[in-house]
């Protein structure tokens, strides 16, 4: 008896304008995690100066400061668990779009340490672009172009998606993954 063969998947892959559009919406919650980690450290300050009666406690800014460092973990936190668990951050998810390993399976725990990784190359390189402009802050030539190359490598990273035939970014490359549309 022959065996039945398993229909064709074919893989749409995400467009750019929608990846984008998902950037953005991750980018904006990132802001409010952002914002509510210093919104909270800021109200326990308020709270401990007596609504600025008295002076705030050396504990509140303590506080405020670890909420302030908070922020960046938060951040990787959202990314890597939305990425981990279903292969969708909110952003992607409002895109109904998500992200896959090359060869199909879904991302797993290693898959979102290695996307999270591959990310996190555009943020060196834009804050060493912006060390090298303070570093040479007198020069606004010098900082000029450490801005521009740092936002040229991040801009040519994320537009290599466009001219590649499966809709790869750089930091696809670089973690194996693709970003596909749901159906």
């Amino acid at each position: 008896m022959p065996r039945a063969q398993r229909p064709q998947v074919r893989i749409r892959y995400a467009s750019l304008e929608a990846r984008v559009s998902a950037a953005a919406l991750d980018i904006l919650v990132s802001l409010v995690i952002a914002a509510l980690l210093i919104l909270v450290g800021s109200l326990i300050i308020l709270i401990s100066s007596d609504f600025e009666r008295t002076d705030p406690s050396n504990r509140a800014f303590d506080i405020f400061w670890g909420c302030a460092g908070a922020i960046a973990p938060a951040i990787l936190l959202y990314w890597f668990v939305g990425l981990s668990w279903k292969g969708q951050t909110i952003g992607k998810s409002v895109m109904q779009i998500m992200v896959i390993r090359s060869d199909g399976r879904p991302l797993g725990i290693l898959g979102s340490v290695a996307r999270v990784i591959g990310l996190m190359v555009y943020v060196v390189f834009l804050g060493a672009g912006a060390i090298v402009a303070y570093a040479f802050k007198d020069s606004a030539i010098i900082s000029g172009v450490a801005v521009g190359l740092a936002c040229l490598f991040v801009s040519g990273g994320i537009l290599t998606a466009a001219f590649d035939s499966h809709r790869r970014t750089l930091h696809d490359r670089i973690a194996g993954t693709v970003v596909v549309k749901i159906d």
